[in-house]
C-alpha cells in the first residue's frame, strides 16, 4: 500500500493491498463503526495503525461540540482489528444490506496518502457495488 500511496504503485495494487492489511476500525459509542456520510455514500474510516487512528481522533475530539462524542474518547479509543478482505467482501455487504446506504472505505483520511476506496466493482462486491446497482427504498435495484 505505500508505494501506491508515494504515487508509485497503481488502483488495483491498492485494492490488493488493503485486502491484504490488518485495518482498524474505531468504535464510536456502543460498538458502532466511525462512519461520515457525504454525497449520498457512506464512507468507513479504517486507519493502517494506531498513530493514523489517533491523529484522527484527536482531530475530531478537538472539533466536536461538548457533549457530541462519548466523554471516554477524550481518555482511551476502542477498536477493531480486521483483515482488509473480511471488511471489503463481508463486513461491508452486511451493514449495505442492513441500512441501505451505499458505503465505501477511506484508509488514513486524516493522512496526506490518505486512500479512497469507493463502493464500484472491482473493491465491493458486485451486489453493493454502485456501477452494478442501486440501493434505494430497502431494495437493491439493478441499473
Amino acid at each position: 500500500m505505500g508505494a501506491f500511496l508515494r504515487g508509485e504503485g497503481d488502483s488495483r495494487a491498492l485494492v490488493e493491498a488493503v485486502r491484504g492489511a490488518e485495518l482498524l476500525l474505531p468504535l464510536l459509542g456502543e460498538g458502532a463503526v466511525w462512519t461520515a456520510d457525504s454525497d449520498d455514500i457512506r464512507w468507513l474510516f479504517a486507519f493502517t495503525g494506531t498513530r493514523e487512528m489517533h491523529t484522527f481522533l484527536q482531530q475530531k475530539w478537538e472539533a466536536a461540540e461538548p457533549g457530541e462524542l462519548p466523554a471516554e474518547l477524550a481518555r482511551y479509543a476502542r477498536y477493531v482489528a480486521v483483515n482488509g478482505e473480511e471488511l471489503l467482501h463481508e463486513l461491508l455487504p452486511a451493514w449495505v444490506g442492513r441500512d441501505r446506504v451505499p458505503m465505501g472505505v477511506v484508509v488514513d483520511v486524516s493522512s496526506a496518502s490518505r486512500a479512497f476506496l469507493p463502493p464500484v466493482s472491482g473493491i465491493v462486491p458486485d451486489r453493493i457495488a454502485l456501477d452494478k446497482q442501486s440501493v434505494t427504498d430497502g431494495e437493491a435495484v439493478a441499473w
